[in-house]
């Protein structure tokens, strides 16, 4: 077996930007007595290294489980870090390595890490190709960011297809019967067999600089993780309670004016690899 390593330890290491993002996917491997399973479970977070997904079968640290991608249909081998012990969602967590790396896995490309920490000028962004379709964690100046929010596209070239085309915003599809995807719209559709509701949230993969400011005036500047028209994820050394009201600056920039709007804290997990805590927010605007 595998030598067993904290997934905390791995976060040290990451050579990639990740991603809070659920995909679908199907886990088949064996328990620790050698009995099979297969799980239909999803994502947590991503990187091009690997991933921290839900699982409620027990998998031993170093065990290979194989990970079908249900969006793609591609599979693959992943390796088992260890299990989380600070959980975002409802179900046990584990972080899992690629061992395929060359592998599309994701359908994502995830540019090399520069290291350091991301500059306040710098947004990192979904972005998807119209020419092939593929996605890009694109980091985009603000400039840049600012055209593909006002016009809906940016050119640039395509580093799978070698063509200059217009690039798109990649929404990230959720299931927002999950707590982790606060403030989304209704279902359009009736629930599924079992009473299990299937509402899906489009949110956009941004990772925008956002002032967050107190009642009591205290301020801090972190950046977001996901966000919706009345939704935000981010992480922040805060520490707010869920039903606290807090005014949001989103796409800050120091020295510059923008408009506050006040948002709800929906709920909060601890970080397994940092310090702070991950948040969720709803947006309490109409518009």
């Amino acid at each position: 077996m595998a030598e067993a390593k904290s997934v905390g330890s791995r976060e040290a290491t990451r050579r990639s930007e990740r991603v809070h993002l659920q995909i679908p996917i199907e886990v088949q491997g064996e328990l620790a007595n050698g009995v099979p399973f297969r799980e239909s479970s999803h994502t947590l977070i991503i990187n091009r290294e690997g991933a921290r997904i839900s699982l409620e079968h027990p998998v031993q640290a170093g065990a290979v489980i194989h990970l079908t991608n249900l969006q793609t249909g591609v599979a693959c081998p992943f390796r088992v870090v260890g299990m989380v012990d600070k959980a975002i969602g409802r179900t046990p967590e584990w972080g899992v390595e690629c061992l395929k790396p060359e592998i599309d896995f994701w359908g994502i490309y995830f540019p090399e890490d520069a290291g350091g920490e991301p500059e306040t000028e710098h947004v990192d962004v979904l972005v998807e190709c119209s020419a092939c379709n593929s996605r890009e964690l694109a980091r985009l100046g603000l400039s840049d960011y600012r055209n593909l929010s006002s016009r809906g596209v940016l050119a640039r070239n395509c580093p799978k297809c070698g063509s200059q085309s217009d690039w798109t915003f990649g929404y990230v599809e959720a299931l927002a019967q999950t707590d982790l995807w606060p403030g989304d719209a209704a279902p359009t559709e009736s629930p599924k067999s079992g009473g299990e509701e299937k509402r899906i949230a489009k949110r956009l993969a941004v990772k925008l600089p956002i002032s967050i400011r107190l009642p009591n005036g205290q301020e801090e500047v972190a950046r977001t993780e996901n966000l919706s028209r009345m939704g935000v994820c981010f992480i922040s050394d805060l520490k707010l309670e869920e039903g606290d009201f807090i005014r949001l600056t989103v796409g800050y920039v120091l020295g510059e004016g923008a408009d506050e709007v006040m948002a709800r804290v929906v709920w909060r997990r601890s970080r397994e690899e940092a310090k702070g805590f991950i948040y969720g927010v709803h947006l309490e605007h109409k518009e």
